[in-house]
């Protein structure tokens, strides 16, 4: 009898030992990644990169604010708004697209918060222009390719 319950105190001590170490095995991480601000070439009809050459900017659908994108001079020229990261947050964004004072189109961005063991990562559910899903769009340079009609 004592056996059996020096066997069964063991057993238990291991299961709360294992379950304890379970518990407490993300301490000490703090990951959690913020949403992608995706980089964008633009493209006029005649497929000529014009990203750099014309005056972009963005401004949100409910905001008069114009937010004039970053160029970033690669081989091809690309533009990103840093203002799609802090106005989306977590959650659908829309905004309207200009060239000088003409608008071109829409661009709805939606980002989500995935959780795995220990970290948080955002991620890019929707991203349309024009009501057209540009997801799949992206070159080798992970830079999303927006076509003007």
């Amino acid at each position: 009898m004592k056996f059996f319950a020096y066997t069964l105190v063991l057993l238990a001590g291991i299961a709360v030992f294992s379950s304890c170490n379970h518990l407490f095995k993300c301490e000490g991480y703090a990951c959690v990644s913020p949403p992608p601000i995706p980089r964008f070439s633009i493209f006029n009809a005649s497929g000529k990169n014009i990203t750099d050459s014309t005056s972009f900017y963005i401004r949100g659908a409910d905001d008069d604010t114009k937010y004039k994108g970053t160029v970033v001079g690669t081989p091809t020229a690309v533009i990103y708004w840093d203002i799609m990261f802090t106005k989306a947050g977590n959650g659908i964004k829309d905004f309207e697209l200009f060239i000088n004072d003409i608008k071109i189109g829409n661009i709805v961005y939606e980002t989500a918060v995935v959780k795995s063991e220990c970290c948080s990562n955002s991620v890019i559910n929707t991203l349309n222009f024009n009501g057209n899903s540009i997801l799949a769009s992206q070159n080798q340079y992970g830079v999303y390719e927006l076509k003007l009609k």
